[in-house]
């Protein structure tokens, strides 16, 4: 009896820990399978989470543009879109008129930029980040309440330019420029010249610009049409604005560029000169017909740049059936005068060489009388002769210059104008005063004998009396507002020195004296 009550409670203890170890493991199976009931719970949340995440959709309740993209993906809801841009862009444009002619300015001409895939890319990352809780949240919220996102648009004013050229050469009516042309005068039937004579003023004295008196002025005629520029900011400042629809523009005058006013301004008398002939045989009415004859002549003269102007070409041939007539003239070297066709004319030339170096001409060729003359400072004249002698001058500025020779009869005057471009500002000098400094004389040497065939003794003739030389320079005195600026020599000019000449008989001994009472009159030569 005793052993087996000792072995009962070894058996009790067993058994409790039997029981103990199959709670311990039931527990810990159950325990393993609600982890492994957690583990799959999470994993299927996450799958659900990373699925709404990468979807590639926009979700459900998302407007952009007023368009629902809900459900589409990037490349359809673009597609979508592409009808709101354009109705979001459809008012783009004008139509500019002037109540007679429409012009249109479409949408094309533009260059416009939507900002639709930014606003695309904002909805996708809507509802993308957090739990699969809070996403759902969300998701539930946006197709409740909704999401819309509105897209705009950029657009860069072009340049309408070339547009406004193209109406302009359409509609405008070009203005017609201010021109000029030199004033015809009248025919002079005695001197078969222009009647250049006593035309320093008008005849009542109305008129004050001597241009006038010398040509003929027409204003320019206004043309009509679109102002180019005005039109371009106003259609530029409402694209900025994006004011788009009609734009009204008006014709308004456009004026000539060139009028009588800036003609003006580049057509000056930029010299003149004139010469006396009141005193002696200057005046002389048939040397006063040959300077009213080359007056008229060389009237009007226009010389382009770097045309040269030839006094002998202007005049041709000085000879008495062309109309010359006969008038002093210097002959032998300034020895002495006869009347020869044309004399006189070396007046108009002369004052024409004072008018070209106040001027600041070119003077191409000039040669002085070889005597000296009363109506010019000595070393300011240019004398010509027909075949043998001329006086050219060139214009070395830029634009054409007009040469005006005319008579003043009441005044006793030869006048010279020359008309064209003013002294430049940088040149430095606003006029040219000619100076004559006159140098030492050359006295006249002994008398000359030239034994004549015609003569017998004693009879005897004066062939020509002393004449003392002269020497000149001349220089040009450029001045700015009255004072010299610079002084430059013009030339260096000798009047011919003569002695007394006689003609005398053959065999005529030196020394013997010459009575008055046997001296003759020079033979007069046939012309």
């Amino acid at each position: 009896m005793e052993n087996n009550a000792g072995i009962e409670p070894q058996n009790n203890s067993r058994k409790m820990l039997t029981i103990v170890l199959v709670s311990l493991l039931a527990a810990a199976l159950v325990l393993g399978g609600v982890l492994i009931a957690l583990k799959i719970k999470a994993d299927r949340e996450e799958e659900q989470r990373q699925s709404i995440i990468n979807s590639g959709t926009f979700h459900a309740g998302i407007t952009v543009g007023g368009v629902d993209v809900s459900g589409m993906g990037m490349a359809a809801a673009k597609d979508a879109l592409k009808a709101a841009e354009e109705k979001l862009t459809e008012d783009v444009g004008f139509a500019v008129t002037d109540g007679e002619h429409t012009y249109t300015i479409d949408k094309s001409f533009f260059t416009i930029t939507y900002n639709t895939e930014e606003k695309l890319n904002e909805a996708m990352a809507l509802g993308r980040e957090g739990t699969l809780e809070e996403l759902q949240a969300e998701l539930s919220d946006i197709a409740a309440n909704g999401r819309s996102f509105d897209i705009e648009y950029t657009i860069a004013a072009p340049d309408f330019t070339e547009f406004a050229a193209g109406i302009a050469a359409e509609v405008n009516t070009a203005p017609v420029d201010a021109t000029f042309g030199v004033k015809q005068l009248e025919m002079n039937k005695a001197t078969d010249a222009l009647d250049a004579v006593n035309i320093g003023k008008a005849d009542d004295d109305t008129v004050t610009d001597l241009r006038d008196l010398r040509f003929d002025f027409v204003e320019g005629i206004p043309g009509h049409g679109v102002n180019e520029q005005k039109l371009i900011d106003e259609l530029t400042a409402r694209t900025e604005a994006r004011e788009f629809g009609t734009v009204e523009f008006e014709s308004e005058a456009i004026e000539p560029e060139v009028t009588i006013a800036t003609i003006k301004e580049t057509l000056v008398m930029r010299s003149s000169a004139y010469t006396s002939y009141a005193k002696g045989h200057y005046g002389r009415a048939e040397r006063v017909h040959n300077m009213t004859k080359a007056c008229g002549m060389i009237y009007g003269t226009v010389l382009q740049p770097g045309d040269v102007l030839s006094c002998n070409t202007l005049l041709g041939d000085r000879y008495e059936k062309y109309g010359w007539q006969l008038a002093p003239a210097v002959i032998e070297g300034g020895a002495n005068t006869e009347d020869q066709p044309g004399g006189g004319v070396c007046q108009v030339s002369t004052t024409m060489y004072e008018a070209v170096l106040m001027g600041d001409y070119n003077i191409v060729y000039r040669q002085a009388h070889s005597s000296r003359l009363s109506y010019v400072p000595g070393g300011l004249d240019a004398t010509i002769n027909t075949g043998t002698i001329d006086f050219k001058w060139s214009n070395n500025t830029e634009a054409p210059i007009y040469v005006f020779t005319w008579i003043d009869k009441e005044q006793k005057r030869i006048w010279c104008e020359i008309y064209g471009l003013p002294f430049a500002a940088e040149a430095g000098f606003d006029e040219i005063e000619l100076i004559s400094e006159r140098l030492p004389d050359i006295e006249p040497t002994a008398d000359e004998y030239i034994t004549y065939s015609g003569l017998t003794a004693p009879y005897w003739m004066l062939k020509n009396a002393a004449k003392t030389g002269y020497v000149y320079d001349t220089f040009k005195s450029y001045k700015l507002n009255g004072v010299e600026v610079k002084r430059e020599p013009i030339a260096n000019t000798v009047y011919r020195m003569h002695p007394r000449r006689y003609y005398v008989w053959p065999g005529y001994v030196a020394g013997t004296p010459l009575q008055t009472e046997y001296q003759l009159p020079l033979p007069q030569k046939n012309n």
